[in-house]
């Protein structure tokens, strides 16, 4: 067997690699948690890092391998090959088990402690190994999270759906922005926001920091910065749970967190992040213009209620996965299907076979006369730009072009060019950049690339059309600005809506002058915290809230009439 190419940043680092398949290392945790909970008495523990960082060949990874699959491991990466993939899936389910055991240690010991592993890695490359079996080892979901508010979002409501109990947990550095750098303390807005996040998605808010080399800490934070923080949102805390309200289900698949265009490449590769680039801008689209959105797991597929199902450009779609998928389409749901397509089933729905990719990595949609509405401010002279490549198809059924694929004059990549700075379209094309497929009760949009990746605004607009025409009546809208997030609730007989002033530079803003409006007749809406009464109005069949001014959140409580 070809030997892997060494990889040296955990192992020489300050971190060092132990791994789950070692015997010894097995007994060795075992002994520990055992020891721990002999001795001490915990109301809850959190195991940190559970992960590969890299793809492991010791001998006890060879070993095992070996003995389940009948071969030696392979050390070229090719996501077109079954056995590939079985190899992976086998190192996840190792991962998953090994997650398993480490909270029957702890178990068969204290059953009542509760296990929390770290699963912000969730959202890391297919070479970490993990995925939502690590939360179905836990007692409830949670972990570390650096990125900002967006990012935050997105975790805690996918936290929220793959948790087996809530709350889940959402972790972040007392230091700003992360723990690299030890002396600096986000302020308290930015915690409130923090905490505001992810109370109202049903999660609670735990600080993450960095002990001084002398084991002290800075115990002002807590008593003071903390102090407050918590002050200012507990009364929020009866509020929240009950039932979500969104149009759009934005899917994260745990099991396919790759990219194709790595394959031929060897294991040390430096992955890319298509996979978590598509469904975290979707989500940044639907915040951006208060279109309600959850972020689900793979487990909900088989019970998705929203008008939307967001797939975007994942690559490897299982078996079951894709038989919920086709019952929620047969069943009156729509799909929005991005880039890659990945299980032959769908395919065989639309009705079209899957050729290849476009040789150019810069390429245009041109919109047809089915799409013009959506695709404002292009035209089939003034395509939509993507900075990619498109997949090709080519119509075997009926279904409705949107788009097609139209190409720079020139190939890109060379030294022939028509513009100096520029690729722009010259060549037109049949093939379909976008389609709308009619399927049983329900509808399929498959778009050519993951256009919600796009960082031009207009194009951002298109996915926000798109979206929108596949949408039925938006539980709730807003003219909020991009950075405000709305978060809508039932319970107990009453609507609840969280509004959060997500700005990521200090000092916050206020904004003024935001408005929800709710379809049906709402009697009254009141501030939770000041008790203070927000005007009501009529806009046809609709109630609009006139909010005041929104200096850092507002949680709204909302009576209806008959």
């Amino acid at each position: 067997m070809q030997e892997p190419v060494d990889r040296t940043k955990w192992a020489r680092g300050r971190y060092g690699i132990v791994c789950p398949n070692n015997n010894e290392y097995r007994a060795y945790v075992k002994a520990n948690l055992t020891e721990l909970n002999e001795r001490y008495r915990f109301e809850g523990m959190f195991l940190d890092m559970p992960f590969w960082p890299e793809v492991c060949y010791c001998a006890s990874c060879r070993e095992r391998y070996f003995k389940e699959a009948g071969k030696d491991m392979p050390t070229i990466v090719d996501w077109g090959d079954a056995a590939w993939l079985s190899f992976q899936r086998c190192r996840e389910a190792w991962l998953g088990e090994f997650a398993a055991f480490s909270t029957q240690c702890v178990k068969a010991v204290s059953p009542a402690v509760t296990i929390e592993h770290n699963f912000s890695i969730a959202f890391a490359p297919w070479i970490f190994a993990t995925t939502d079996m690590t939360a179905e080892a836990s007692d409830y979901a949670g972990g570390d999270l650096y990125g900002g508010y967006l990012e935050q979002t997105f975790a805690c409501k996918y936290y929220r759906n793959v948790s087996r109990d809530l709350p889940f947990a959402f972790i972040t550095s007392r230091c700003d922005p992360n723990l690299k750098y030890h002396t600096s303390t986000k302020t308290d807005e930015e915690l409130i926001l923090h905490t505001m996040t992810a109370l109202v998605h049903d999660g609670a808010f735990s600080v993450c920091d960095g002990m001084n080399p002398d084991g002290t800490i800075n115990p002002e934070f807590y008593t003071g910065t903390m102090k407050r923080v918590f002050d200012t949102t507990r009364e929020f805390e009866k509020y929240v749970g009950g039932e979500r309200e969104s149009n759009v289900s934005v899917w994260f698949s745990s099991c396919s967190k790759f990219d194709t265009a790595d394959n031929g490449k060897r294991v040390d590769l430096n992955c890319g992040r298509s996979y978590i680039d598509g469904p975290m801008k979707m989500a940044g689209i639907l915040r951006e213009n208060t279109i309600p959105f959850d972020v689900i797991a793979s487990k909900d597929l088989a019970a998705v209620t929203d008008d939307v199902l967001v797939i975007s450009d994942v690559a490897s779609i299982c078996d079951e996965e894709m038989d919920a998928i086709e019952r929620y389409v047969m069943g009156g749901g729509n799909l929005y299907v991005s880039g890659h397509i990945g299980h032959a089933r769908l395919a065989e729905l639309m009705e079209i076979e899957q050729i290849g990719m476009t040789e150019h990595d810069f390429t245009y949609m041109s919109p047809t006369g089915n799409g013009i509405s959506s695709f404002d401010g292009f035209s089939s002279t003034d395509p939509l730009g993507v900075d990619g490549k498109q997949h090709i198809v080519s119509v075997k059924g009926d279904c409705d072009i949107v788009a097609t694929i139209t190409l720079p004059y020139t190939m890109t990549g060379t030294r022939q060019f028509a513009s100096i700075h520029s690729n722009p379209p010259g060549i037109r094309t049949d093939h379909p950049a976008m389609i709308l497929k009619h399927i049983g009760k329900g509808k399929i949009l498959w778009t050519a690339a993951a256009i919600e990746t796009a960082k031009p605004y207009m194009s951002r607009l298109v996915v926000c059309r798109l979206i929108r025409s596949l949408c039925g009546e938006m539980k709730f809208s807003s003219n909020a600005p991009a950075h405000v997030e709305i978060v809508g609730w039932r319970k107990s007989g009453r609507r609840y809506f969280a509004v959060l002033n997500q700005q990521e530079t200090m000092p916050v803003a206020p904004v003024y002058d935001v408005r929800i409006s709710i379809p049906g007749k709402t009697v009254s809406a009141q501030i939770l915290g000041t008790k203070s009464e927000c005007a009501v109005t009529r806009d046809g069949t609709c109630s609009v809230i006139e909010l005041p001014k929104l200096e850092l959140f507002h949680v709204i409580e909302v009576s209806h009439g008959a």
